[in-house]
C-alpha cells in the first residue's frame, strides 16, 4: 500500500485526505484527525478573515448545533479557522451510506412504509433540535444521510444562518423546490419553517418528485406562496388518506395550519401502521450500492428538484389567497423584475447550487490505463449518454450545455448552453442535434455550429431525450408527449397520457411511451390512442389497506423489435405485443429496471439496481446469463461486435462477451456511470459523474490492476 497523500492539514490536526465535492455550501473532504487517528469528515466555508463578526457567528451557531446529542443528528467533533487563509472548517464523524437526493435519483421512491419511516425518524431529530432553540433552515433529500443500517442522519444544523449572514448579496439561503412561503417575505424561519420542508420531502419520497413542477425560480417562488399542491395519493396508488392529510398540513401556506411540532409529526407517522418499520430487504434498497462511501455533507449530490409526476393546482372546493412577488421582493432574492412584463427569472442564484467549472479540453496523456484515448472535462456529471454521429461525439452534462467534441481526439467543436441540466441523450438526424433540457424546453442545434434552429418550450422539465423519424420529434414532458415538426419546432400534437414519462420508441407508425404508471401506443401521425397498460392492471403486492402499491410501476423507456414492447419497470423486464399491448412474458430482476432494455440477436440484455445486467431470450424471457456489478445499472446497455458495455454506479464501465456474460475488461473512471455508453469504430465512448466523457480503446482486453 502506498504511501497517504495529505494535501493540506487543518489546526496541526486534521488531514485532508481526499477531495469529494463542492457545493453552495463550501467544500467536502475525507480526512483524518491525527491525535485520535480516526476517519473524519470536513466541510470547508470559505471566510473572509476581516469579517469577524462572521467567524464569531459561525462559532457560535456551529457550537449550539454541535451541542445536539442524537442518533439522528450527525455528530460535530470539531470547529476552526485556518489562520492563513481565514478558511472555516468543521469536523465531522464520517459517515458510510447515500443521502436520500442520491437514493431517489438511483432507486425511484422507496415503499410508502419507507418513506414513512425515515419521515419518522427526521421529525424525531428535527423535534430534537427544536427543543434546543436549533432550527435547519435547509432540510432537503441532499441534507439526509441514509446509513447502512437504514437510519437517518440530517447533516449541516447551523449553517445556512452563517450562509446567509455572509452573503450580503440579496439572496435568500435555501433550495427553493423546499422552501416555505413565509421565507419569501422577509419572516424569520422557525420551526414550522423546517415543517414545511418535512412535507416537500415527504411528498418527494412518496411520488419521486417535489410538491411543484416548475423550474422557473418565480414561478416556483408563487405556487409555494398561492398554489395548493396536490396529494401524493392522486399520484401514487397505495397512499393512505391520513399520510395525504399530514402531507398537506405540512405544506400549509401559514404557518399557524402546520402540525403544532415535530413531535406531533413523527407520532401521527408512527400511528399511520401498527406494523413494524420495514425492513432492509422490503424497500428499494435491497439491492441499492450501500457500500459506496460518502460524507455527512452537503453540496455532493446535484440536488435539484425532480420532475413532478402531476402538474401544481388548487384541490377542489379550496380557494388561496393570491401574494404577489413584489419588485423588491425579487430583487432581495436576486431576481431581476421587469416592469413591463412583471417578473422574470433572469438571475437566480442559491447557494447550495454547484459552479460550473470554465468549459476546456484536457487529454490526459499520462494515465496508466492505456485504454483512455481521451477524457473531456464539463462543468458537472455526466449522465447524458453520448451520440457518435459523422466523427462526432455530441454529449449533454448536468452543467447545462451540450457539447460536440471530436469523436478522434476529444477537442471541442461547439457547446450549446440551455437554461438548465441536459440529461437525456441528444438525437442527431438530418444534420441537426435535438435534445431536451429541464428548462422545459426541446432545442434543434445545427450539428456542424452549434447554433439554434429552433427551441419549443413545453411547459415541463424535460428529463427525456427526442426520437425523431419521419421529419418529426416525438418526446416526452412531465405529464405530455409530444410532436414537433423536425424543421420548424411547430407543433403538430400533444397528448395527456401519464407523468414522468420517458424516450418515447417509434415503430411502425406508432408512438410507444411510458411513465410511471402506464405504457401507452398513440397512433404517430395523431397522437390517438390505440392501448394503454396501467400499473394495475398487473395486480397488487398485497391486499390490505395500508399499501395498494401497484406491483409494478415506474416503467421505463420501451424498445421495440419484431412485434414486440420490451419494458422494465420496478421490479421485472416485460415483453408486450406491440399491437395489443397484452403480456408475452415477465422476467423479476431482483431490483427496479432503470432504463429501455436493450434487443440484439433475438437476447434483451438489461440492468437492474440489484447490481446486476441480464441476458434474456426475447422469445421466452428465459436467463441466458447474468453478470454482477458492484453497483447499480442504470444505462441501458449497448451491444456491437459480440460484446455487450455497460456503465455501474460502481464507477466502472464493463465489456462482457454478448453470448457467455464473461467479462472481457472494466474500466475505472472517477465517479458513478449512470450513461448508456456508445460504441463505434474500436471506441466506446461514456460519461460520468466524474464529469468527464470518456473515449476507450474497446480492443485492449485487460486493465491494469
Amino acid at each position: 500500500m502506498g504511501a497517504r497523500v495529505v494535501l493540506r492539514v487543518l489546526g496541526g490536526r486534521y488531514e485532508l485526505v481526499t477531495f469529494v465535492g463542492r457545493g453552495g455550501m463550501g467544500e467536502v473532504w475525507e480526512g483524518r484527525d491525527r491525535l485520535i487517528e480516526r476517519r473524519v469528515a470536513v466541510k470547508l466555508l470559505p471566510h473572509d478573515r476581516r469579517d469577524t463578526s462572521g467567524a464569531q457567528l459561525f462559532f457560535r451557531e456551529a457550537r449550539t448545533a454541535g451541542g445536539l446529542n442524537h442518533t439522528g443528528v450527525v455528530t460535530v467533533f470539531d470547529l476552526g479557522q485556518d489562520p492563513d487563509d481565514g478558511t472555516l472548517y468543521l469536523v465531522m464523524e464520517f459517515l458510510t451510506g447515500r443521502d436520500l437526493d442520491m437514493v431517489l435519483r438511483e432507486d425511484g421512491p422507496p415503499q410508502v412504509p419507507t418513506a414513512v419511516d425515515w419521515a419518522a425518524q427526521t421529525a424525531e431529530a428535527l423535534q430534537a433540535a427544536h427543543a434546543a432553540g436549533i432550527v435547519h433552515r435547509d432540510l432537503k433529500p441532499a441534507n439526509l444521510m441514509l446509513t447502512p443500517d437504514d437510519r437517518i442522519k440530517i447533516l449541516d444544523f447551523g449553517i445556512a444562518r452563517y450562509m446567509a449572514s455572509t452573503h450580503k448579496s440579496s439572496k435568500v439561503i435555501g433550495t427553493l423546490a423546499y422552501m416555505p412561503p413565509e421565507r419569501f417575505g422577509d419572516l424569520p424561519a422557525d420551526a414550522r419553517s423546517d415543517l414545511y420542508s418535512l412535507g416537500c420531502v415527504l411528498h418527494e419520497l412518496l411520488t419521486g418528485s417535489t410538491p411543484f413542477r416548475t423550474t422557473e425560480p418565480v414561478a416556483m417562488m408563487a405556487a409555494h406562496l398561492n398554489t395548493a399542491p396536490e396529494p401524493p395519493g392522486h399520484a401514487r396508488p397505495g397512499v393512505p388518506t391520513a399520510l395525504d392529510d399530514l402531507v398537506m398540513a405540512l405544506l400549509a401556506k401559514d404557518p399557524d395550519d402546520r402540525p403544532a411540532s415535530a413531535a406531533e409529526v413523527r407520532d401521527r407517522l408512527r400511528g399511520l401502521s401498527t406494523a413494524t418499520p420495514p425492513s432492509r430487504a422490503e424497500s428499494h434498497l435491497s439491492g441499492a450500492d450501500t457500500e459506496t462511501v460518502t460524507t455527512p455533507l452537503t453540496g455532493v449530490g446535484i440536488g435539484a428538484a425532480r420532475t413532478p409526476v402531476f402538474g401544481p393546482g388548487p384541490a377542489a372546493g379550496t380557494s388561496t389567497p393570491v401574494r404577489r412577488i413584489s419588485r423588491r421582493t425579487a430583487l432581495r432574492l436576486g431576481i431581476g423584475a421587469v416592469a413591463s412584463a412583471g417578473i422574470a427569472a433572469a438571475a437566480f442564484t442559491l447557494f447550495d447550487h454547484n459552479t460550473p467549472a470554465d468549459h476546456k479540453t484536457p487529454v490526459d496523456r499520462k494515465t496508466l490505463d492505456p485504454r483512455l484515448r481521451w477524457r473531456y472535462t464539463t462543468g458537472d456529471a455526466v449522465t447524458s449518454s453520448p451520440t457518435v454521429a459523422g466523427g462526432v461525439v455530441y454529449v449533454g452534462s448536468t452543467d447545462g450545455s451540450v457539447y460536440a467534441l471530436d469523436a478522434a481526439t476529444g477537442e471541442r467543436k461547439w457547446a450549446y448552453s440551455t437554461g438548465n441540466k441536459v440529461e437525456g441523450v441528444p438525437t442527431v438526424a438530418g444534420g441537426v442535434v435535438y435534445v431536451g433540457s429541464t428548462d422545459g424546453s426541446v432545442y434543434a442545434l445545427d450539428a456542424a455550429t452549434g447554433e439554434r434552429k429552433w427551441a419549443y418550450p413545453t411547459g415541463s422539465k424535460l428529463e427525456a431525450s427526442p426520437t425523431v423519424v419521419g421529419g418529426v420529434v416525438y418526446i416526452g414532458g412531465n405529464s405530455k408527449a409530444f410532436a414537433l415538426d423536425a424543421a420548424t419546432g411547430n407543433e403538430r400534437w400533444a397528448v395527456s397520457c401519464d407523468s414522468g414519462l420517458e424516450l418515447p420508441a417509434v415503430d411502425g407508425g406508432v408512438v410507444y411511451i411510458a411513465g410511471y404508471n402506464s405504457v401507452t401506443a398513440l397512433v404517430a401521425a395523431t397522437g390517438d390512442e390505440k392501448w394503454t397498460r396501467r400499473a394495475s392492471d398487473w395486480g397488487f403486492d398485497r391486499d390490505d389497506a395500508w399499501d395498494h402499491t401497484p406491483e409494478d410501476w415506474r416503467f421505463t423507456s420501451p424498445t421495440v423489435a419484431d412485434g414486440v414492447v420490451y419494458i422494465g419497470s420496478s421490479k421485472r423486464v416485460y415483453a408486450l405485443d406491440a399491437a395489443t399491448g397484452k403480456k408475452k412474458w415477465a422476467y423479476a430482476t431482483g431490483g427496479t429496471v432503470g432504463s429501455s432494455p436493450t434487443v440484439a440477436d433475438k437476447v434483451v440484455y438489461v440492468g437492474s439496481s440489484s447490481k446486476r445486467v441480464y441476458a434474456l431470450d426475447a422469445v421466452t424471457g428465459k436467463k441466458k446469463w447474468v453478470f454482477v456489478t458492484g453497483g447499480t445499472v442504470e444505462g441501458a446497455p449497448r451491444v456491437a461486435d459480440g460484446v455487450v458495455y455497460i456503465g455501474s454506479f460502481d464507477h466502472n464501465v464493463y465489456a462482457l462477451d454478448a453470448v457467455t456474460g464473461n467479462k472481457k475488461w472494466a474500466y475505472a473512471t472517477g465517479g458513478r456511470v449512470q450513461s448508456s455508453p456508445a460504441a463505434v469504430d474500436g471506441v466506446v465512448y461514456v460519461g460520468s459523474f466524474d464529469h468527464n466523457g470518456h473515449a476507450l480503446k474497446a480492443a485492449v482486453e485487460d486493465s491494469p490492476t
